[in-house]
C-alpha cells in the first residue's frame, strides 16, 4: 500500500528537508513549551529532579550474561531501562524549564549510552542465540531489535530538540551521536533484509516488532540523517516493511497480542503513518485505507473503562493508550477514538521500562494540534462502545448499555492456541460489573527466559485450567495451530450478544471429547445477565471434569449454588451453579511477581467447580448477575 502508492514521491524529494521539518518544536521556541499544561510539565521536571543524582550504573557483563546462564531477563534489562528512562526525562525537563540545568547530565547519558559495548539486550541477541556457548555481546553485534532501535530514536529526539545548545557545549556530542547511531543502525538498516521482523521472507512471521522498529528507525532518519539520499532510502524501505507488516495484520483490525500491544502495534503504525504524513507536508497520506482504520478503531472495541482493557494473551489489564489514539482518532476522523486518547490518564515517567520519547513528546503538543477537532468532538462517549465482533480473529465484546460503564461487561474469545503472545484460552471469557474486574484474565508475569523457550507453556498461568475453562479428565488445552476453536458465530441483538462456538478442538485427543459447545452470552434489559452454557460429548467418560473461575474478588462458596464475588463496597457478582451436580472449592494464589500485582494486587483466586459424576454427554449453565 505505501510503495505503491508513495514510492515514487519519496524519490522525486517529497520528504521535506529536515530544517523544514518540526514535527515538535525544538526546545528553543520558548513560547510553545512554555504553553505545556502546567501539570505535564511539572510531573517530568520533578521526575527530573528526583533522579538528579543518577549515577549512571554500571552494566557488568555478569548481568548480561545472567540470561544465559541462569534466565534473568531483568538483571541487565533494568538497567539498559535505567540509563534510556533517566536520560529522556533530563531531555524533556530541560525543553520544559529551559534554564539549562540539565544539560551537564544530558551529555553524561548520551556519553554513557554511546560507550556501552552494544545496544542490543541479552533476549533480543541474535548473534549469541546462534552461539549456543556464548553469553556475551560483541562490539560487532549490531542488530537492529526493539531496544537498540529505541536507543537510536531517543539520541535522535536529544538531539533534535537540544542540539544547538549541546554544540554550545562540544561539537563532539553532535559527531559521536551521529557515528553511534549511524554504525550501529543506519547502516545495518539499510544493507541486511534478512530481520525476520521486516518480514522480507515470505515465511517470516511479522508482529508489533515491525512497526516498533521501524517508528524508531523513521525517527532516525527523519530526525538525525543529513544525507538526503540516505535519508529517502531508509524511509523508502520503511514504507516496504510496515506494507509486509499490513499484508499480514488480521482483516478486522484486531491486535491479537492484545491491547496493551496496541501501543506498539497500532499505535506505532499510526506514528510511523503520522510522521510520514508531517515528513511530506500530507502528500503521504494513507489514513483514509479501511485496513489502517479499523487497527485504530480496534483499541475502543476492548476498551471497557478507564485504563482497563480486555487483556487476552499477555498483555496487561491496564493500558495507558494516551496521545496515540487521541492523534489516530484525529487522523482518520472518529470522535470515539480521539476521545478515548483524550480521556486517559496520561502516562507516569518511566523506570524500569521501555521509553519512548516520541508518545509524551505528541501528548504535551497532541491538545494544541487537536484543538479543532476536540469542539467538534466533545459531546461524543470517550468509548463505552455497546459491542463489537471481530470475525477473523473472533474476539466478541458486549456491555449492558452503550455510553457507560454501569452493568456488566462480557468479552469472550475463539481463535487459535497459536497467536501472538498466545494463552491456551480456546473459549476464555472475561466479566466486568461497573467497570471493576470480577472474572478475569490474569495475564502474564514479569518476562524471562521460559516465556520464549520451548518450555513456555509449562508456566502456570498461560495453561487452560488457569484461565475461564473447563480441564477434562486432567488434561489442559494444548499450544499449537491445531489447537482451535470450529463451529464458531456472534449474534449481536438490542436483547442478547452471544459468542458460540465448539472448544473440543483446543484439547488433545487423549481427553477424547467429540463436542464441547460454548455458548458466551450477554442478556440486557431488567434481567441482565451474563451466561456460560456449555454442552460436551465424549467418546469415554472422563476420569474427572472440572470448570475454572479466576478472579480478584474473594469468592463466598457458602452458599450451595451460589459463588458470591464481592467487587465493590455493597456490590457484588453472585454465580449460580448447579449444586446437585456440582462441587465448589476456592484457591487462593498469593501473587509474587510486580507485573500481576499492578493489574490484580497481591492475590487472585480460583474457583473449582467439579462435576460429582463425570458422563459421557452433559449440559452445564453458569448465570452470573449483579447484586446491589
Amino acid at each position: 500500500m505505501l510503495s505503491q502508492n508513495y514510492d515514487g514521491l519519496v524519490s522525486e524529494g517529497v520528504l521535506l528537508a529536515p530544517e523544514r521539518f518540526c514535527p515538535i518544536p525544538p526546545a528553543r521556541d520558548r513560547a510553545r513549551w512554555s504553553a505545556v499544561p502546567e501539570a505535564l510539565a511539572h510531573k517530568w521536571i520533578r521526575f527530573a529532579d528526583e533522579h538528579g543524582d543518577f549515577a549512571w550504573p554500571a552494566l557488568p557483563a555478569s548481568a548480561y550474561a545472567a540470561f544465559k546462564r541462569e534466565g534473568d531477563l531483568l538483571a541487565y534489562l533494568n538497567l539498559h531501562m535505567e540509563r534510556r528512562s533517566i536520560l529522556g526525562a533530563y531531555v524533556l525537563a530541560e525543553c520544559l524549564e529551559g534554564r539549562g540545568r540539565f544539560l551537564d547530565r544530558i551529555m553524561d547519558g548520551i556519553f554513557a549510552v554511546c560507550e556501552e559495548t552494544t545496544w542490543v539486550v541479552p533476549h533480543h541477541n541474535a548473534h549469541i542465540r546462534h552461539n549456543d556457548k556464548e553469553s556475551l555481546p560483541a562490539d560487532a553485534d549490531r542488530e537492529v531489535e526493539l531496544a537498540s532501535s529505541g536507543t537510536g530514536a531517543l539520541l535522535a529526539w536529544t538531539w533534535f530538540l537540544l542540539g544547538d545548545r549541546l554544540n554550545e557545549i562540544s561539537v563532539r556530542i553532535g559527531e559521536r551521536i551521529r557515528h553511534e547511531v549511524g554504525v550501529r543502525l543506519v547502516q545495518p538498516y539499510l544493507e541486511r533484509d534478512d530481520y525476520w521482523w521486516m518480514g522480507f521472507a515470505k515465511a517470516a512471521h511479522v508482529n508489533n516488532w515491525n512497526p516498533w522498529c521501524n517508528n524508531n528507525m523513521l525517527q532516525v532518519f527523519l530526525l538525525l540523517e543529513e544525507d538526503a539520499g540516505t535519508r529517502n532510502r531508509g524511509v523508502r524501505k520503511i514504507m516496504r516493511s510496515l506494507d509486509e507488516f499490513l499484508k499480514r495484520y488480521p482483516p478486522d483490525g484486531c491486535c491479537e497480542e492484545g491491547p496493551m500491544y496496541w501501543g506498539a502495534s497500532g499505535g506505532g503504525l499510526f506514528q510511523c503513518l503520522d510522521l510520514l504524513y508531517l515528513a511530506s507536508d500530507g502528500a503521504i497520506d494513507p489514513f483514509g485505507d479501511p485496513l489502517v482504520r479499523d487497527i485504530g478503531r480496534f483499541i475502543y472495541k476492548v476498551h471497557i473503562d478507564g485504563s482497563y482493557f480486555v487483556d487476552f494473551a499477555d498483555g496487561d489489564a491496564k493500558v495507558a493508550v494516551g496521545g496515540a489514539a487521541a492523534g489516530f482518532g484525529r487522523r482518520i476522523g472518529d470522535a470515539r477514538l480521539e476521545n478515548l486518547g483524550r480521556s486517559a490518564k496520561p502516562a507516569e515517567p518511566p523506570l524500569r521500562s521501555w521509553f519512548f520519547a516520541y508518545p509524551p513528546l505528541a501528548e504535551m503538543f497532541e491538545r494544541e494540534a487537536g484543538a479543532a477537532s476536540r469542539d467538534a468532538a466533545s459531546g461524543t462517549a470517550a468509548s463505552h462502545l455497546r459491542e463489537a465482533w471481530l470475525p477473523h480473529s473472533q474476539v466478541m465484546t458486549a456491555r449492558e448499555t452503550e455510553g457507560t460503564a454501569e452493568g456488566l461487561f462480557l468479552a469472550a474469545k475463539g481463535g487459535t492456541n497459536f497467536e501472538p503472545h498466545n494463552h491456551n484460552d480456546v473459549g476464555n471469557f472475561i466479566v466486568y460489573a461497573d467497570g471493576l474486574p470480577v472474572l478475569i484474565d490474569l495475564g502474564t508475569e514479569n518476562y524471562k527466559a521460559q516465556t520464549f523457550s520451548p518450555e513456555r507453556y509449562e508456566l502456570w498461568y498461560l495453561k487452560s485450567s488457569y484461565h475461564n475453562l473447563p480441564t477434562v479428565g486432567g488434561l489442559v488445552q494444548q499450544a499449537g495451530e491445531a489447537y482451535r476453536a470450529a463451529r464458531v458465530s456472534c449474534s449481536l441483538t438490542d436483547e442478547a450478544a452471544e459468542l458460540a462456538l465448539d472448544i473440543a478442538g483446543a484439547y488433545p485427543a487423549a481427553a477424547r471429547l467429540e463436542a464441547w459447545r460454548r455458548a458466551c452470552r450477554l442478556v440486557r434489559g431488567a434481567a441482565a445477565r451474563v451466561e456460560i452454557e456449555d454442552a460436551y460429548v465424549f467418546g469415554a467418560v472422563p476420569a474427572s471434569l472440572e470448570y475454572s473461575l479466576m478472579s480478584p474478588c474473594r469468592p463466598d462458596v457458602s452458599e450451595p449454588g451460589r459463588i458470591g464475588l464481592p467487587y465493590a463496597e455493597g456490590k457484588r457478582l453472585a454465580v449460580a451453579y448447579d449444586a446437585a451436580a456440582l462441587d465448589v472449592r476456592s484457591e487462593e494464589i498469593f501473587l509474587e511477581d510486580s507485573r500481576l500485582q499492578g493489574n490484580w494486587g497481591e492475590r487472585v483466586y480460583r474457583v473449582v467447580l467439579t462435576e460429582k459424576q463425570p458422563a459421557l454427554r452433559g449440559e452445564r449453565v453458569l448465570s452470573m448477575a449483579i447484586e446491589r
